[in-house]
């Protein structure tokens, strides 16, 4: 699957309308993913990605969001 970053972004952002507090969020989880956190998004598609593309795809589907 190829992605286009800015549009990942882009729907990322209404579950985090604030550009900054998305960018916190997407380091937190890409941080836990290069921990060793299993991802939720297919092995097949998150081996094409590195973790910080997989963290935004992630977040765009609605799959992770961070605990306030």
């Amino acid at each position: 699957m190829e992605v286009f970053i800015p549009d990942l972004i882009n729907e990322a952002l209404k579950y985090y309308p604030s550009r900054y507090e998305l960018v916190r969020v997407a380091a937190i989880r890409t941080a836990s993913l290069m921990r060793g956190d299993t991802p939720l998004i297919s092995r097949k598609e998150a081996a094409n990605h590195k973790s910080t593309v997989i963290s935004l795809i992630e977040i765009k589907e609605g799959l992770w969001r961070i605990k306030e």
